[in-house]
């Protein structure tokens, strides 16, 4: 399978090392004359020699085919097939892709930017653009995410690069297999004996594995230093959870049982309220962010403000971030950032000095304590599930996962946070 417009970097498309191409496709005999052109150094090489390299050249195909411009990229740094252990070898993806370019049937394109891997482009008179097929349709090989990720510092955390140099040192790989893994491993562990079904497009999947998570942390220390690690959220290793758009996450069942969302209100900013340097009272309200001047604005802009600025972005700059441009024009229009941000900053003042990474280090608050909540109900046998700060949990369950965060937020010196159930 390939990705467009991959969210760890921009420009072109991402052939992933984990495809490949049935013979019963239309467009094998095609593709494979193709590849067929391509020369070994080996005299003789193996059958797995080749068939390996048949998958990666049909993987940089499919996505150079995909890709509006031809352009494509993959990875080529051995490292990176440590950590994720694809099904296609580092060797053949290395060799596939310099004998494209040494026939220049792919061409390096553009610039390399800080952390970017190079982009190729396959030109006009490409073979592999003027392949005469209508379309090409890999199907995925098996691989799984590393079950601990480490990031680069960067506060986009869509864009955050693995730190592929840090997961492979001998001394930190060893730190992570010793003080990382065992947690999820333990968290993952717990959740086998669990049954869970969910409908993405309306529909039971009763072919999905068994629901295992991952747990992405960002390194703000830098390669060479000890390591500081925030972020830590956890993620979906193997399975999706369905939108909740459509109702389909709603229809998803725990052990047979119907479910619901088991949801910390305001999680950020109960987070800092509890905050050792920055705390403060929150007030007496049932919405945080439709508190006194508050109720008279949008009530997503002012939860998104809210998110930016303990992300980092300044209370006091003269125009709204570019991404509010972008993405909620409908709802700034003809209204300064001042207008929302200053009552905002009335009713919650320690948003005006909070340290640029203040962000990342409540989301490992965050998820610190929900990996607690979490292991709290499956140690009672109750199965769940989690996004970020929510539990999902069978509807017959929804009190034990109040207390499970309760206990959760109690057992790392939190006050009681506000509980939403949504059905």
């Amino acid at each position: 399978m390939t990705k467009t417009n991959d969210p760890s970097t921009s420009g072109g498309t991402f052939a992933v090392p984990s495809n490949l191409l049935h013979e019963s496709r239309p467009e094998y005999k095609s593709v494979r004359q193709l590849f067929d052109q391509l020369q070994w150094p080996t005299a003789k090489p193996r059958r797995d020699f080749i068939e390996h390299r048949f998958n990666a050249f049909c993987t940089i195909l499919g996505a150079v085919r995909s890709d509006p411009n031809n352009v494509m990229w993959t990875l080529l740094n051995k490292s990176n097939y440590d950590i994720f252990r694809y099904s296609i070898p580092y060797r053949a993806m290395r060799d596939v892709m310099k004998a494209l370019t040494d026939l220049g049937w792919l061409v390096r394109h553009g610039e390399r930017q800080l952390h970017r891997s190079y982009r190729f482009k396959a030109p006009s008179y490409s073979p592999l653009v003027k392949l005469q097929v209508s379309s090409i349709k890999l199907t995925p090989l098996p691989y799984r995410k590393p079950i601990v990720e480490i990031r680069r510092g960067n506060t986009d955390l869509d864009k955050a690069p693995l730190d592929v140099e840090w997961m492979v040192n001998p001394k930190w790989k060893k730190w992570i297999a010793k003080h990382l893994v065992p947690r999820m491993e333990e968290l993952n562990d717990k959740l086998l004996g669990h049954d869970f079904t969910f409908f993405p497009f309306g529909k039971a999947d009763e072919w999905g594995e068994q629901p295992q998570y991952q747990r992405i942390y960002t390194n703000i220390s830098g390669f060479k230093e000890d390591p500081a690690l925030c972020h830590g959220r956890i993620y979906p290793q193997n399975f999706i959870l369905p939108s909740k758009k459509n109702g389909w996450r709603q229809m998803t069942l725990i052990d047979g049982k119907p479910t619901v969302e088991v949801d910390v209100h305001a999680s950020s900013l109960t987070l800092l309220s509890n905050d050792y340097y920055v705390g403060f009272e929150l007030p007496a309200t049932d919405d945080f962010y439709q508190y006194g001047p508050l109720a008279e604005l949008n009530r997503e802009l002012v939860k998104l403000i809210v998110q930016v600025l303990i992300n980092g972005v300044s209370y006091d700059r003269n125009r709204w971030p570019d991404s509010f441009y972008e993405k909620k024009a409908e709802l700034i229009s003809g209204r300064k950032w001042s207008d929302y941000v200053d009552p905002l900053v009335s009713v919650y003042p320690a948003l005006k000095n909070l340290d640029s990474d203040m962000g990342m280090r409540l989301m490992l608050d965050e998820a610190d304590i929900i990996i607690r909540a979490m292991n709290h109900l499956l140690d009672k046998g109750i199965g769940c599930l989690s996004l970020h700060d929510c539990l999902i949990v069978p509807e017959v369950n929804a009190g034990d996962a109040k207390e499970a965060f309760y206990a959760a937020y109690e057992s790392f010196g939190r006050c009681k946070p506000t509980l939403t159930v949504e059905g």
